[in-house]
């Protein structure tokens, strides 16, 4: 062919092409759902940011629809779908950058920077490229799609084909119904008015629905949808087919002619159209006349499919066939709704209603003026100047439709709430004739929708409803705000995806695939989600989606069960724990583990346990999760606040140590721990804090009671087996004192008989010596037996201790302080320290020669935290003293017995001169019951 010859057959199909593009009436028309719906998907489908319905004219690209593109239109220097109308199918540039026809492109060289590009071009059933459904992405995709996202995106390029011809489809129909009714009003005026008021009517009852089907030709496989289905009596989820289904609906004497015009359509010599009237017998039995369009799609020479569109004529047959008077059929349309239908003459200002304005608002014929001042006198006077504002506006402008929702005087004089529509007939040059409407009572459906938002805004639970398709919520309750801690507008319009944390994404993505697929569920489940705060939390969610009309929507109600689940979880450790607690051999592997459980359970940085010495003013940490214990001691200095609280037994729970007033002064020493909220359990025993248990988080926490209940159900258990491992110590302590006192029994009688006949001038008195002394020897081992005694001041303790070691002579013991009153348990322990010290001064010092002298002395030191006794046990006149080459028994009771009865120090010196033991303890240990 000749370049001239190539150069005008080009320009006559562009010319054709464009020729067809206007034919649609499609350029510059406002968004629509159906569009911008399969944008949306396609852009899903293929995992791709920018998705464009895009139509190419003349001098430009127009987008019908677009996601991530912001022009609604673009030049043809910009266009890459030019390139995809060369031939059907589809296009796929891997890079743009690197295609030389594209590469110089705007939309890759510029600011868009797009790279990668797939469209499949959209033809009309001439095949003729009216522009192309496309993705595109900015990066280059080598391996442009997989198999599964080419099927797809050409799968829904027919679905836009099919829309665009079913909006032409569409304007035909309209414009054929106004061809048939302008011939009937040259026929037969009167006919033509009853005529327009009867169809006018119906659209305003019926809103014309339309159904549209595809059948796959190639696949022998059938698609209605929603209406189409209604229309032939099919289930949303009964699977359909052209012989199982089309055909066996049919009326029996339809069915034949239906088959024949389809065959004609799919004829190669005919038109390819499909054109029928036939009538489907329901489920029911009922007859339902329907009026079906279609268009055979040609692909690659051979018909492949035929889309159309399936319209209810139920009506126009019945009036055609009932040859009735178009005022009866008219009255016999109006009488099949509760709604009040109104026809008002513009022109004579003459206003028909039907029977319904009776039957649901009470008003008889003869109390109606036929105008419509008496219509507008009886809105509600709140609403009457904005209805009449806006009905006349719709009269006096251009537009079509009318509707309001106002208030309407009844003739009982209560007011109905009323959703009022109305449809504008004009004439030639757009003169107002007519307006015809249908008035709807809302009343009962408003009070339960009143209620139903009452119920819904005070419910316990938190709700939201959401598009399942795109997860986008709908509507929330003020529970849910305070279930996820949000103000609604941070959840409304949102995908609700956000507040399910990432590491349950995979759970989350599972459920929100089958609510995007459709599925209609009811089902509870558990699981998690991040409050705006950043806490995880606990939910348990009634899942119930429902079918509204053609649409899906999916109602969530929430519980939050954080409580009841970490209740749940703290159960099972305190069991693992009792466990544990129970085979623990030590006081440190006790606490190690007890700390690792608490740890874990709560899912914190740290937890551990610091014995506390108030003296020194120091803590030491004894365990500690998840690193190992720190041995060595640390200053209490920087906490007084909390060392304060932990010593009135106070347990605390502080959500943010900054915020807290309490403890902000120590947010900073808190801060060096890595530790923003906390939770303190002390141990306090005999009056005097020993210890903490204690849990620190980096971030601020709210802890929950369960949390802290569990926490202080930990300690309680440790306390208490810490207490069972010091039982078992002090009964082996007795059992060991005993073997070691009955040892000594007779050393000690025969040390006092010793004593007692070394000083006494003749044999009565060393008698009644030697009586006495065994008498007081037996009321020591009653003390050390029974932990009883006879007085309750320490010098009591002291001499009752001593008295058995008094051999009467002069200043052998001196034992002087001030009056101190002193627990059961300070006074047994105190008597066994005086006692073995005064058994090892019988034995090796003061007391085992005449000249020996000891001297026990006390006092109360009040210029420290709290008040301390301060005591000292001092030998001389003794031999010379040596230090003992291995500690025995009695050596390691003087040291440990008083110590950890009042919580002190007893420090032990062998001086040459004599043994010195001194005594430093709080006076609460000395004072505490037990």
């Amino acid at each position: 062919m000749r370049d001239a010859d190539r150069n005008a057959a080009e320009s006559s199909a562009a010319e054709e092409r464009l020729a067809a593009l206007a034919r649609y009436h499609i350029l510059d028309t406002p968004p629509e759902a159906g569009f911008d719906d399969i944008v949306l998907v396609a852009s899903e489908l293929c995992a791709a940011p920018v998705a464009l319905v895009s139509l190419v004219a003349a001098d430009r690209q127009w987008f019908k629809a677009r996601v991530g593109f912001e022009a609604c239109e673009t030049g043809l220097d910009s266009s890459v779908c030019v390139h995809a109308l060369a031939g059907p199918g589809l296009l796929v540039i891997p890079d743009l950058s690197a295609d030389p026809r594209t590469r110089e492109n705007p939309l890759v060289t510029g600011a868009q920077a797009l790279r990668f590009y797939a469209g499949v071009r959209l033809d009309t059933p001439e095949g003729l490229g009216l522009g192309t459904l496309c993705v595109l992405d900015k990066a280059p995709r080598p391996r442009g799609l997989t198999p599964g996202q080419e099927a797809g995106l050409r799968a829904l390029g027919r679905q836009v084909t099919a829309l665009i011809e079913l909006r032409r489809t569409v304007s035909r129909r309209e414009d054929d119904i106004r061809r048939r009714h302008e011939t009937q009003e040259i026929s037969n005026a009167s006919a033509i008015r009853l005529g327009e008021s009867a169809l006018l009517m119906r659209l305003a009852i019926e809103a014309t629905g339309i159904g549209i089907y595809d059948y796959d030709l190639v696949a022998d496989h059938l698609e209605w949808d929603g209406r189409t289905r209604a229309l032939f009596g099919v289930g949303a989820g009964e699977p359909v087919s052209y012989a199982g289904t089309f055909l066996a609906r049919l009326h029996p004497d339809d069915r034949a002619r239906v088959e024949a015009a389809l065959q004609a359509a799919l004829d190669p010599m005919g038109r390819g159209v499909f054109e029928s009237e036939y009538r489907v017998v329901g489920p029911d039995g009922a007859l339902r006349w329907l009026a079906a369009r279609g268009r055979l799609v040609v692909s690659g020479g051979r018909a492949t499919r035929i889309v159309g569109t399936v319209l209810d004529i139920t009506a126009r047959k019945e009036a055609e066939l009932a040859l009735q008077a178009t005022r009866d059929r008219y009255q016999l349309v109006t009488r099949a709704t509760n709604d009040a239908i109104w026809d008002w003459d513009l022109v004579a200002d003459h206003v028909l209603w039907n029977e319904a304005l009776q039957t649901a608002y009470g008003w008889a014929p003869e109390q109606v003026e036929p105008t419509g001042a008496w219509w507008i006198d009886h809105v509600h006077p709140d609403d009457r100047t904005q209805v009449h504002a806006d009905i006349r506006a719709v009269i006096d402008g251009a537009e079509s439709e009318w509707s309001h929702e106002y208030r309407f005087l009844q003739a009982d004089g209560s007011y109905a709430e009323v959703l009022d529509r109305g449809y504008m007939v004009r004439g030639p040059q757009g003169e107002p004739l007519r307006m015809i409407g249908a008035m709807l009572d809302m009343t009962e459906r408003n009070r339960s929708e009143a209620q139903f938002r009452a119920v819904f805004e005070g419910a316990n639970v938190g709700i939201v409803q959401l598009d399942p398709r795109s997860l986008t919520a709908l509507r929330v309750n003020a529970k849910l705000c305070r279930i996820w801690g949000a103000e609604p507008e941070d959840i409304v319009g949102h995908s609700v995806a956000k507040w399910t944390p990432e590491e349950d994404s995979v759970a989350r993505d599972a459920l929100h695939r089958r609510l995007a697929n459709g599925e209609i569920m009811q089902e509870t489940l558990e699981k998690r989600y991040r409050r705006a705060d950043g806490r995880l939390i606990w939910g348990r969610v009634n899942l119930v989606s429902q079918v509204l009309g053609d649409a899906i929507q999916t109602t969530a109600m929430i519980e939050d069960i954080t409580q009841e689940r970490v209740a749940d979880v703290c159960q099972a450790a305190l069991i693992v724990l009792g466990d544990v607690l129970r085979d623990a051999p030590t006081r440190e592997s006790m606490l190690a583990e007890a700390v690792g459980i608490l740890g874990r359970t709560l899912g914190v940085a740290e937890t551990g346990f610091c014995d506390i010495d108030l003296p020194d003013g120091s803590y030491r940490a004894v365990a500690r999760w998840p690193s190992p214990a720190d041995p060595g001691a640390r200053s209490l200095a920087g906490f007084p606040r909390t060392l304060q609280a932990l010593r009135r037994g106070e347990v605390l729970a502080v959500a943010d140590i900054a915020a807290d007033p309490r403890l902000a002064q120590e947010a900073e020493a808190y801060a060096m721990l890595g530790a923003r909220s906390l939770l303190k359990i002390p141990l306090v025993q005999r009056g005097s804090l020993g210890g903490v248990l204690y849990v620190y988080a980096p971030t601020a926490r709210d802890w929950v009671p369960a949390e802290v209940t569990f926490a202080r159900d930990v300690a309680d258990r440790v306390w208490g087996s810490l207490g069972r491992l010091q039982a078992e110590d002090q009964q082996r302590l007795l059992n060991r004192e005993l073997s070691h006192r009955l040892k000594n029994t007779l050393a000690m009688v025969q040390a006092i008989a010793a004593q007692t006949l070394r000083n006494a001038p003749d044999f009565e008195t060393a008698k009644e010596a030697l009586a006495a002394r065994l008498i007081a020897l037996g009321k020591a081992h009653d003390l050390l037996l029974t932990g009883e005694r006879e007085s309750a001041g320490i010098d009591a303790v002291i001499a009752g201790a001593l008295s058995l070691h008094d051999d009467r002579q002069p200043g052998r013991f001196a034992v002087r302080g001030p009056a101190v009153e002193v627990g059961p348990r300070a006074a047994l322990s105190l008597s066994l320290m005086m006692h073995e010290l005064a058994t090892n001064a019988a034995k090796y010092g003061a007391l085992s020669v005449p000249e020996g002298r000891v001297a026990v002395e006390w006092d109360i030191a009040a210029d420290g935290a709290e008040p301390l006794v301060r005591m000292a046990w001092t030998e001389s006149g003794g031999p010379p003293v040596s230090p003992p080459s291995r500690k025995g028994f009695g050596s390691r009771l003087i040291e440990r017995g008083l110590a950890g009865a009042v919580g002190g120090e007893v420090a032990l010196a062998f001086e040459p001169a004599g043994v010195v033991c001194r005594v430093t303890a709080p006076l609460s240990g000395f004072q505490a019951a037990e």
